[in-house]
């Protein structure tokens, strides 16, 4: 097979994958995975609200802002949500569309498994000068590597998480 090499058509699949360990139980990283208002203006990320429907619903829509590596707003669509178990979830940034998939389970010793999938498809005008897929790669595992210190620290402090998913 042949490379396409116009940039007006749909670019190919590109999918990426990793796990993440984390030391505390299921229950706590599910809690604050959910708890959106936790990621608010932290880490690369702005303002994050529920824009339709109620949280976590399948077809609940949320609108994320980054601050880095681009100042962009990204627009999710809950395709899935198992309490404890997947998230599955649809977003468009900069003409890209993103298919995730997150697994959480737990596992011996009361520790965690994190498994992330996300297939990425579309096109995006070349005026930003890089490929914004690695991009996308990277502040995804950069999140989750930031959700593992942070279910570890609300864990070793004691604070007490509703297993409700946050708002």
């Amino acid at each position: 097979m042949g490379s396409v090499s116009d940039s007006s058509k749909v670019s190919p699949v590109q999918s990426f994958g990793f796990e993440i360990p984390v030391e505390c139980p299921l229950e706590t990283v599910f809690a604050v995975y959910t708890d959106i208002k936790r990621w608010q203006n932290r880490n690369i990320f702005g303002e994050i609200r529920w824009v339709q429907g109620e949280p976590w619903e399948e077809g609940s829509r949320l609108r994320i802002e980054t601050l880095t590596p681009l100042e962009t707003a990204i627009d999710q669509v809950v395709q899935h949500f198992t309490p404890k178990e997947s998230v599955s979830y649809l977003s468009h940034v900069l003409g890209i569309t993103c298919e995730t998939r997150v697994v959480f389970r737990g596992v011996p010793s009361g520790r965690t498994l994190i498994r992330v999938s996300m297939h990425l498809v579309g096109t995006l005008s070349r005026s930003l000068g890089f490929a914004i897929e690695p991009v996308i790669a990277r502040s995804t595992r950069g999140f989750f590597e930031e959700l593992a210190k942070e279910c570890e620290w609300v864990f070793g402090s004691g604070s007490g998480l509703s297993s409700e998913p946050g708002q």
